[in-house]
């Protein structure tokens, strides 16, 4: 998963015809999708009543190890 940290404004392309724009309205932010009518747009709540959550949102929704639940550290120097 490409995750990428955009401005009010700022655009990504995906392929040649394929455009998503952000934009802050106030406290919130919209997204806007310039594609295909052939390429199918959902919000996430909607794909996922017919679908299991992609497994690249499960991922980064996975927590990982702070270092007082994991990284231990050997006595030793590597």
């Amino acid at each position: 998963m490409l995750s990428l940290h955009l401005l009010s404004g700022d655009y990504i392309t995906i392929g040649e015809d394929i455009v998503v724009q952000v934009f802050q309205t106030g406290s919130s932010f919209r997204v806007a999708v310039d594609a295909p009518r052939s390429v199918p747009i959902a919000r996430g709540e909607l794909h996922e009543r017919a679908n299991a959550r992609p497994e690249c949102i499960q991922r980064a929704y996975r927590k990982k190890p702070t270092a007082k639940q994991g990284f231990k550290r050997s006595a030793q120097a590597d």
